[in-house]
C-alpha cells in the first residue's frame, strides 16, 4: 500500500485521547470508522451508526468519501449519527456503542451543544443530570461524596456554572448526601437513567437541519430542511420557507424511493407518492451530508442492503453483495430463513458476518443427516484468505471455499446459497420504529378514505358506451379491446379502454381474467395504466385508462425522427418506476415488452410512458429474448419469478433504444445460455447499456433489483440529461396536494387519470351517433356465480417470492413449480386472522418451525387498548392424527394452569376453525438451535444458568404433579442470554402424588431422551423427567451434539438402546463440560434405579452451589 499521504486527527468523545489515523489515497470514511469501532470495542451491528463530522461544522462525511480529498488541517469528530429510537435496544445490542453515546450526550451537554436545551428553561434538569453523572462516577470508581464534590466543575454544564457559580456546590452536596448507593444500581443503570432524562428534555437530539434553495411559485427562495425520523408529529423530512412560520411536510423516511444528485449541489428526492422534490445546497459537501443522512436512516430502518443514492454508497455493503453474504443478522434469523425459504433442504446455505467479532463469518448449512442447519466458522486472515474451521484449510477467496464443497459427498455440501434480500427484516434495522396502531384497533377515518380512493369499482354497464367498429384483437387472440366512454355520476365522461374475452373463451379463461383484474386493482402509480373497474354483467370486462397514442414500439418506429435521447431515457425511468411498484405490491407482470408500453404524453418537455397489464398471455419461442435462461425449462415460470421481470425490462429498454426494433440473434436460447447478449443499440448511451447488461446477468442473485434500476436510470436522467425540468428545483408539493381541476367518481372518490394526462382523457363533448350500448356486445354473458367475488380478488399468491437465489437451476425450478398450486386456504398465501375473543385477534405471519404433525408461526396479537404483541402460534397440519389433536387440547389445558418465569406463558387458545395454541414469543428460539449458533462464544457459566433455569421450572412442575415426558434442548426456549423457559407440553401428563403415567398409545417417541423404565414398560414419572434432564444437560454442555451413545448408531432402535443402557452404557462427559458438573449433576440423573436419582430440588441446589 506504500506510506500514507498524511495522518488525520480524530477526536473521540470518551475519556480516551484523540487518535491519528494514516490516510492513503484510497482510505474511505468507512475504513476509518471501522478501525475506530474495533479500537473502542463497538460491534459489527452498531458500527454503522457512527460517522465522521468535520470539527466545528455541521458537515458529515459519507461512507465512501475518500479522506485524502479533505484539507490536511481538518480535524474530525467520531460521533453516533443515527439515533436508535429505544435506548434499551441500543444497550441490549451493543454496550460499548451505548457507552459511547452516553459520553457523546454528556459532552454535548457540558459544552452547551444541544439546541433543545436552554439554560432558563432547563436549569433544574441540567443540575439533575450533573448530579446523576457524579453519582455514576461514585459507583464506578468507589468515590465518597467529598471526593466527587471536589471535582464538581467537571460534571456541571458551563452555562449553569456561569450563572449560579456560588449556589451550585451546596445544592450538589445536598443532593448527593440524600443518595444511597444500592447494589442493583450499577454504572450502566445510572447511564440509562441519565439518557432517559436527557431524552425528555431534548427529544430532537441528533435531528439535523440544512439550508437550501427551492422554487416557490416561480421564484427561488431560501428554505430550511429539518430531518427527524422520530418526531412525534410529521416524522421524517419537513421544510420551511424563510419568510413563513409554518413547516411543510415532505415525507417520512419509509416513503423515500431514491435520491439523485448533481455536481452543482442540486438534489432530486423521489418519494413513493408525489412528484420529485428538488433542493439546491451551497456546496457538494453539504449536499452529500444531507443525502447520506437520508440514506443511512433508510438503510437502518427499511432496507439494510440498499443505498438510496448511487453516488453515496457503502463500500462494505458492496463487498457483502459480491460475496452473497448477509450482514451480522444472527444465527436465529439465518436458521429461520433456511427453514422458511427452502425447508432446510440439504445443500442450501447462508453466509453471514459475526454479530460480535470482526473478520469472522459463519456458514449455516443444511445437511443430509440433521433436521436443523449446522454452523461452521470462517475467519478472514489478513493477506492469506479465508480459514474454514470444518476442514482446517485456508482458501484464497470465499468463492474458492464454496466451490470446494459444491460436489462434496461428505457432511458439508454447498449447492445453493441464499443471499441477502431487500425484504429481510433483521436486527440490523436498528433505527426502525415500533409498529404503531390506533389504540382502538380500528383504522382512522382518513385511512378508510384512502382505501376507498385507491380501489377500482364495479361498473354498471349502463354507464358504458362502446365506439362502433373500434375493436382490436389482443396479441394472444383471446380478447377484444374496445374504445369506450365511461359516464360518471357527476355527469362527466371519460374515455376508456375495455377488454373483453372472446365468446369462445369466456368459460375457459374467466377465472384468469378475474385474477388479472384482482392483481391489477392493487396498483396505483402514474407509470402504470390505471384500472378504473370491472363489469360483472354483459359481458365481464376490465375497464382501464385509454391512451390514444397507442403502443410505444409502434410509436418509436413511426416517430423516430422526433425522439431525442432524453425522451428514451425518461421513458425508461417510467418503466423502471412501474417495475419497482409491481415488486412492492408483490406482483409479477410476466409480459413486460415495448408493445405493452402505452404513450401517455410526448412533447418537448416530457415523454410519459405507462405499462399496461400483461393480458392473458401465451408464451412462444418468439418470447425468448424477454425470458431469462432459468425459465427456459418452462416459460410459464416467467409469470411467477420477479427476477424474470427484470430480465424482460432489460430487453424492453434495449427495444426502446433500438426505436422499436425486434431483437434478432439466431439460435437464441443457446446464445443466451452461453452468455451472449444483444449488442449495443446504435446511439445508446453506454451507461444505459451497462444498466441493460446488469438486468441480463445470468446469476439471478446479482441481477439488478427494481429499486436499484429506478435509482440508477433516474441518476442518468438527472445527472447526464439535466432532468429536463423547467425548474431544476421545482416546488415540493405537500403530501395532501390535490389538483382541483380533476374530476372524480362520486362513490369512491377515485381519480381517473394522473396529473400529467388529465387533459388527454377528459371527454367533454363526444358525438353519440357512433357509440353503442355495452349490452349490445353480449346479452347472454351475465355472471351469476356466487364465487365471483372470490375469483375477483384472488391474487398471485405464493407464486411471488421476494427471494430468487439459486445458481442451482433444477433446485430453483422445483421451488417455483411447487408454489404454483397455492390457494386462498394456504397460510403462506395471505395473512390469516384468528379470533381469540371479541377483543383479541391474532394475525399469522411467517412459519418459524415445524414437526411432522404441527407447525409454529410467528403472529401479532392485537388487543383493544394494548400495543401489538409478538406471539407464537402452534397449530396442527391437515394430516395430523386424532391423537395429536388430543395432545394439543391437553397441552392447552395443562399450560393454562402454569405461571412461572422458567415456563413459556400461554396467552390463549383458538378453537375455530382449528384448535391452536397462542403463546408468548421467545426471541432466540430453541436452545438446540441457540447452542449450535453460539457455540463459539458460550461459556460454562452461561450453560449453568440455563441448567438452573430448567431445574427451577421442573421443580415447579413437580409441585403441580405434571410429568413433562419430552424434556430436551429442542423444547427449551431462550428468552435472553441468561434466561431460558421450558416449552412444548404436548406429551405432558398430570399424575397423582408419587405416581407415574403408563403409555397407552403407540406413537413416535424421542427415545434417546427416555429412561430405561420408559423404554421397557412405558412408565413415566418425575424420575424419568430427571433422566431426560440429564440428557438435556449433555446437549447443553456438548453445545448441541446429538445424544447418541458411543456404542450405538444414530438410528438406534428402542430395543437396542434399552439393552445398552441396562448394560451400563452412558453418554460421556462432553469436552467442554467441567468434570464437576458431569460428576455431581449430570451423571446422577442416569442411575438405573429411578429411586436413586436426585429430585429436581436437589439438582437445583447443587447447581447453585457450583455457580457460587
Amino acid at each position: 500500500m506504500g506510506s500514507p499521504e498524511r495522518l488525520a486527527e480524530i477526536r473521540l468523545l470518551t475519556e480516551r485521547n484523540n487518535i491519528k489515523v494514516p490516510v492513503y489515497d484510497t482510505t474511505t470514511v468507512e475504513d476509518v470508522c471501522l478501525e475506530i469501532a474495533k479500537t473502542l470495542g463497538i460491534g459489527p451491528i452498531c458500527r454503522h451508526l457512527f460517522s465522521l463530522r468535520v470539527r466545528d461544522t455541521k458537515i458529515w462525511l459519507f461512507p465512501s468519501y475518500k479522506l485524502s480529498e479533505m484539507r490536511s488541517d481538518c480535524v474530525f469528530d467520531y460521533r453516533l449519527r443515527f439515533k436508535v429510537p429505544k435506548l434499551s435496544r441500543l444497550k441490549q445490542i451493543d454496550l460499548e456503542a451505548f457507552n459511547y453515546y452516553y459520553h457523546q450526550v454528556r459532552k454535548d451537554i457540558l459544552d452547551n451543544q444541544v439546541p433543545d436545551i436552554s439554560y432558563e428553561k432547563h436549569k433544574g434538569e441540567l443540575l439533575g443530570l450533573g448530579v446523576t453523572d457524579m453519582y455514576r462516577v461514585m459507583i464506578e470508581q468507589g468515590l465518597s461524596v467529598d471526593q466527587i464534590e471536589s471535582d464538581y466543575k467537571k460534571y456541571i454544564p458551563k452555562s449553569l456554572l456561569k450563572h449560579h457559580f456560588l449556589f451550585i456546590k451546596p445544592k450538589i452536596h445536598t443532593s448527593l448526601s440524600k443518595i444511597k448507593i444500592k447494589k442493583e444500581q450499577d454504572g450502566w443503570f445510572v447511564k440509562e437513567e441519565y439518557l432517559n432524562l436527557f431524552d425528555k428534555i431534548a427529544p430532537n437530539y441528533l435531528s439535523e437541519k440544512y439550508n437550501a434553495q427551492m422554487d416557490d411559485g416561480g421564484s427561488i427562495k431560501l428554505v430550511s430542511i429539518h430531518v427527524n425520523p422520530f418526531a412525534k408529529e410529521q416524522s421524517g423530512i419537513n421544510y420551511l420557507f424563510d419568510e413563513k412560520d409554518e413547516w411543510q411536510y415532505l415525507c417520512s423516511i419509509e416513503e423515500l424511493c431514491y435520491i439523485s444528485v448533481r455536481n452543482d449541489g442540486t438534489v432530486e428526492i423521489c418519494r413513493k407518492n408525489g412528484i420529485p422534490s428538488y433542493f439546491r445546497f451551497t456546496s457538494t459537501l453539504v449536499m452529500y451530508s444531507f443525502v447520506s443522512l437520508l440514506d443511512g436512516y433508510y438503510r437502518f430502518s427499511c432496507k439494510w442492503i440498499f443505498n438510496l443514492c448511487k453516488d453515496v454508497f457503502s463500500p462494505s455493503l458492496k463487498t457483502l453483495q459480491n460475496l452473497k453474504c448477509h450482514g451480522p443478522v444472527g444465527g436465529q434469523f439465518s436458521y429461520s430463513k433456511l427453514e422458511e425459504k427452502r425447508n432446510n433442504k440439504p445443500g442450501t446455505f447462508i453466509i453471514r458476518e459475526s454479530e460480535t467479532l470482526y473478520d469472522i463469518y459463519y456458514l449455516d448449512v443444511c445437511t443430509q443427516n440433521s433436521a436443523k442447519p449446522k454452523t461452521f466458522k470462517i475467519e478472514k486472515v489478513k493477506g492469506a484468505g479465508y480459514f474454514f474451521s470444518f476442514d482446517q484449510k485456508t482458501y484464497p477467496t470465499m468463492v474458492a471455499l464454496v466451490n470446494a464443497y459444491r460436489h462434496s459427498d461428505g457432511e458439508v455440501t454447498l449447492l445453493e446459497c441464499i443471499p441477502p434480500s431487500e425484504f429481510d427484516k433483521t436486527q440490523l434495522l436498528v433505527c426502525a420504529s415500533d409498529l404503531k396502531v390506533d389504540k382502538s384497533g380500528n383504522l382512522p377515518v382518513d385511512s378508510l378514505d384512502t382505501i376507498k380512493s385507491s380501489s377500482p369499482i364495479i361498473i354498471n354497464i349502463k354507464n358504458l358506451q362502446v365506439f362502433k367498429g373500434v375493436k382490436k384483437e389482443s396479441q394472444s387472440s383471446l380478447m377484444y379491446h374496445y374504445r369506450s366512454i365511461l359516464k360518471l355520476q357527476n355527469g362527466g365522461k371519460v374515455e376508456a379502454s375495455m377488454k373483453v374475452l372472446k365468446p369462445e373463451f369466456r368459460d375457459s379463461y374467466l377465472s384468469e381474467l378475474l385474477e388479472l383484474a384482482g392483481s391489477w386493482a392493487c396498483l396505483q402509480s402514474n407509470s402504470i395504466v390505471k384500472l378504473f373497474g370491472i363489469t360483472l354483467r354483459g359481458p365481464v370486462s376490465m375497464v382501464s385508462e385509454y391512451l390514444p397514442y397507442g403502443p410505444f414500439d409502434a410509436y418509436l418506429r413511426d416517430k423516430k425522427i422526433l425522439m431525442k435521447d432524453v425522451d428514451l431515457v425518461e421513458a425508461g425511468t417510467y418503466i423502471a418506476s412501474a417495475l419497482w411498484h409491481l415488486e412492492e405490491c408483490g406482483i409479477v407482470h410476466g409480459n413486460i415488452r415495448c408493445r405493452k408500453l402505452l404513450v401517455s404524453v410526448h412533447n418537448e418537455n416530457t415523454c410519459l410512458i405507462k405499462l399496461c397489464d400483461p393480458g392473458l398471455h401465451k408464451y412462444s419461442n418468439e418470447d425468448v429474448h424477454w425470458i431469462p435462461p432459468e425459465c427456459y425449462y418452462d416459460f410459464k415460470l416467467a409469470k411467477t419469478i420477479p427476477s424474470a421481470d427484470v430480465w424482460a425490462f432489460g430487453t424492453t429498454l434495449w427495444e426502446i433504444f433500438s426505436f422499436g426494433a425486434t431483437p434478432d440473434m439466431g439460435n437464441d436460447k443457446d446464445n443466451y445460455i452461453r452468455g451472449k447478449r444483444l449488442g449495443l443499440p446504435i446511439g445508446c448511451p453506454i451507461d444505459i447499456y451497462r444498466l441493460i447488461l446488469e438486468c441480463w446477468d445470468a446469476d439471478i442473485d446479482r441481477r439488478k433489483k427494481p429499486q436499484a434500476i429506478m435509482r440508477d436510470i433516474n441518476q442518468i436522467l438527472y445527472q447526464v440529461f439535466n432532468s429536463r425540468r423547467v425548474h431544476s428545483y421545482a416546488t415540493a408539493f405537500p403530501k395532501a396536494f390535490k389538483n382541483d381541476d380533476q374530476d372524480s367518481m362520486t362513490e369512491s372518490n377515485t381519480s381517473l387519470w394522473s396529473d400529467a394526462t388529465a387533459e388527454t382523457f377528459l371527454v367533454t363533448d363526444i358525438p353519440t351517433d357512433n357509440l353503442i350500448p355495452l349490452s349490445d356486445l353480449s346479452s347472454s354473458c351475465t355472471i351469476d356465480n356466487p364465487k365471483i367475488e372470490n375469483l375477483l380478488f384472488k391474487g398471485l399468491g405464493e407464486a411471488y417470492s421476494t427471494q430468487i437465489m439459486s445458481p442451482n437451476i433444477s433446485a430453483f425450478l422445483a421451488q417455483f413449480q411447487s408454489s404454483l398450486s397455492s390457494s386462498l386456504d394456504s397460510d403462506t398465501y395471505i395473512q390469516s386472522i384468528f379470533e381469540i375473543d371479541k377483543n383479541c385477534n391474532v394475525v399469522l405471519q411467517g412459519r418459524i418451525g415445524q414437526g411432522f404433525y404441527g407447525e409454529v408461526y410467528k403472529g401479532i396479537l392485537e388487543r383493544a387498548d394494548h400495543e401489538p404483541q409478538l406471539v407464537a402460534v402452534k397449530k396442527l397440519k391437515a394430516n395430523a392424527l386424532s391423537t395429536t389433536r388430543h395432545d394439543l387440547e391437553r397441552e392447552i389445558s395443562i399450560m393454562e394452569s402454569l405461571k412461572h418465569k422458567n415456563i413459556v406463558e400461554i396467552i390463549g387458545a383458538i378453537h375455530e376453525p382449528d384448535i391452536s395454541l397462542v403463546m408468548e414469543y421467545v426471541q432466540y428460539g430453541s436452545l438446540q438451535t441457540y447452542l449450535k449458533i453460539n457455540k463459539e462464544t458460550l461459556k460454562p457459566e452461561s450453560l449453568l444458568k440455563f441448567a438452573s433455569d430448567v431445574a427451577s421450572g421442573m421443580v415447579y412442575l413437580g409441585k403441580k404433579n405434571i410429568v413433562h415426558r419430552d424434556l430436551a434442548a429442542r423444547n427449551i426456549l431462550v428468552a435472553s442470554e441468561n434466561h431460558v423457559k421450558i416449552s412444548d407440553f404436548g406429551l405432558a401428563q398430570v399424575v397423582e402424588q408419587n405416581s407415574y403415567y403408563i403409555l397407552k398409545t403407540n406413537r413416535e417417541l424421542p427415545i434417546k431422551w427416555y429412561a430405561p423404565e420408559s423404554l421397557r414398560d412405558g412408565r413415566f414419572s418425575h424420575y424419568s423427567d430427571v433422566w431426560s434432564y440429564g440428557v438435556t444437560l449433555y446437549e447443553m454442555f456438548s453445545l448441541g451434539e446429538d445424544p447418541t451413545l458411543p456404542c450405538c448408531s444414530d438410528d438406534v432402535n428402542q430395543s437396542q438402546l434399552l439393552t445398552a443402557l441396562e448394560g451400563g452404557a452412558r453418554l460421556p462427559c462432553p469436552p467442554t463440560c467441567p468434570q464437576l458438573v458431569y460428576v455431581k449433576v449430570i451423571s446422577p440423573c442416569w442411575k438405573l434405579d429411578s429411586k436413586e436419582r436426585p429430585t429436581f430440588t436437589m439438582i437445583f441446589d447443587k447447581i447453585q452451589k457450583i455457580r457460587l
